[in-house]
């Protein structure tokens, strides 16, 4: 039966596609010296900073008669239900003169040494004096779910989504964290906002540009002075270079084309620029970006020079967006909701997703600053197998020397007698290689071969506990530090000593 053929929609974030050095056409001829361009920074709206209506005990809102009590510290609030005010003092504890403080604040005031909780003081903080205006400890209902340190969506949240235009969508979760995250803002306070570009050519650059004046306004009077961004940038990269797709060249269907990292990426955010300061960035793009050295680099200078609080990057080769969605709704929760420092969380992430470690490793990157210098500090994430993928290092899936599949035999682990090498688990004490044999029984018989062994050794790094089951873990590498370097205007992704020649032309692989 021949091969059957399907214009179904494609998933993955990688293809082929023309490779230019610089935008088709001709840069628009400036405008005259008399007129001037709409501003890209609209003035900042002040919006004071509000508490959650959301209790950090039952992580439920307030209806009827009940109350909620919002921290003088922090923007935390606890219901009326979760903390019994005796009625005999109902009416003091609303006295405009006291102080209240959440047992969030009060747990992280007393780490060291445990007090009683008593929730109310009079005039100023108890560090600053106060006295508590209840006669016994404030009892407190339920149990608690969250950390110390996590607050519940106080302040005005924005997820932007930028997508590559046209009808070349790639199916990714972020509409779905969006409906996700607008239910805790049930009276406002959340904003979605997806941009899609197409910047091939000056003339698309000059409209793409004008045409976020409107949307940037807007993400600045919905932010104020204290809202938090999410940016997603979902895209495809060229697999042969590594180069982001910029759009299509011509009109109508048009033919796609690539473009260097840095040039994609800064078309496209600069007008965000402002917006972007300390957001978090996730890149839905293919590993190809990572393969290649130059288009890495430049995307971590991007990531420098945008000030992102945090780049969350995928190596998978074909990556398909999809299955990071119980990874990203997580980050959605503890990030964006808790706002929990997403370094401290990642093994928590990570955890949530084991799926996506059968298809990729993940990349962290978050900037860092040693000896008055800002790096980017670079930590590679990925999944340990105890028969497929020891210490994040993937075993063949088909034996290369007779083509038979699942053919590996049972481990043989050479181990040293060293307490300080991290254990894959418990039973495997220091191991520090393992030896693998094909168990096909003709295996090398045609080459008049042994049958075929090979061997895999630790590599640096160590085995996340947070992540852990029986068989399965997340392995993390030993992070390392990027320091923003210039880099050639021209120079193609490189592979060892592969150059192409800049007027290489590739059609988009469907």
């Amino acid at each position: 039966m021949p091969p059957k053929k399907s214009n179904t929609a494609k998933k993955s974030c990688g293809g082929s596609a023309r490779k230019l050095l610089a935008p088709a056409g001709s840069p628009p001829t400036p405008a005259g010296s008399t007129s001037s361009a709409p501003s890209l920074e609209p003035e900042d709206a002040r919006i004071p900073e509000e508490h959650s209506i959301w209790c950090l005990i039952c992580l439920d809102g307030a209806e009827g008669d009940v109350v909620l009590f919002e921290c003088n510290a922090c923007p935390r609030v606890m219901c009326s239900k979760c903390i019994e005010v005796p009625e005999a003092h109902v009416d003091a504890v609303r006295h405009p003169d006291v102080i209240f403080l959440c047992l969030s604040c009060h747990s992280l005031r007393t780490v060291k040494e445990p007090a009683p909780y008593f929730g109310f003081y009079r005039n100023v903080l108890p560090e600053e004096g106060g006295t508590p205006v209840l006669p016994g400890f404030l009892q407190f209902n339920g149990k608690y779910e969250l950390a110390s340190n996590s607050i519940l969506a106080a302040t005005p949240l924005a997820i932007v989504h930028f997508a590559l235009g046209a009808k070349y969508t790639i199916s990714t979760p972020v509409p779905l964290l969006s409906h996700y995250l607008d239910k805790y803002y049930p009276n406002g306070g959340f904003l979605y906002v997806e941009i899609s570009f197409d910047v091939a050519t000056y003339t698309k650059i000059d409209k793409y540009t004008r045409d976020q004046v409107e949307t940037v306004a807007k993400l600045v009077r919905h932010l104020g002075s204290t809202g938090r961004v999410f940016a997603f940038l979902s895209n495809h990269s060229e697999e042969d270079s590594g180069w982001l797709y910029a759009g299509k060249e011509g009109r109508g269907e048009g033919e796609y084309v690539a473009m260097e990292v840095q040039h994609v990426l800064s078309t496209v955010l600069k007008p965000y620029a402002r917006i972007l300061k300390s957001a978090h960035i996730v890149f839905l793009v293919c590993g190809s970006v990572v393969a290649y050295k130059t288009p890495y680099t430049q995307l971590k200078e991007s990531v420098l020079q945008f000030n992102f609080a945090s780049a969350i990057l995928f190596s998978a080769a074909r990556f398909q967006p999809l299955v990071a969605t119980n990874f990203l709704v997580a980050m959605a929760e503890l990030v964006a909701i808790e706002q929990l420092s997403i370094r401290t969380v990642f093994p928590t992430l990570l955890s949530m997703s084991g799926g996506l470690g059968q298809h990729t490793s993940v990349i962290l990157m978050t900037p860092v600053n040693i000896d008055g210098c800002c790096k980017l500090e670079l930590t590679t994430f990925a999944r340990a197998h105890t028969q497929t993928s020891p210490w994040g290092v993937p075993i063949p899936a088909q034996c290369p020397q007779c083509g038979s599949t699942k053919s590996w035999g049972e481990r043989v682990a050479v181990t040293v007698s060293d307490e300080n090498r991290d254990a894959h688990a418990s039973a495997q004490g220091s191991v520090c290689q393992y030896i693998y044999t094909c168990k096909y029984t003709n295996c090398g018989s045609m080459q008049k071969l042994p049958c075929y062994k090979f061997s895999v050794t630790k590599p640096p790094g160590s085995i996340i506990n947070t992540a852990r089951t029986k068989n399965c873990a997340w392995f993390k590498s030993p992070s390392t530090h990027f320091v923003s370097q210039s880099l050639p205007d021209s120079t193609q992704g490189k592979r060892k000593n592969e150059t192409a020649s800049p007027g290489t032309a590739k059609k988009a692989r469907k």
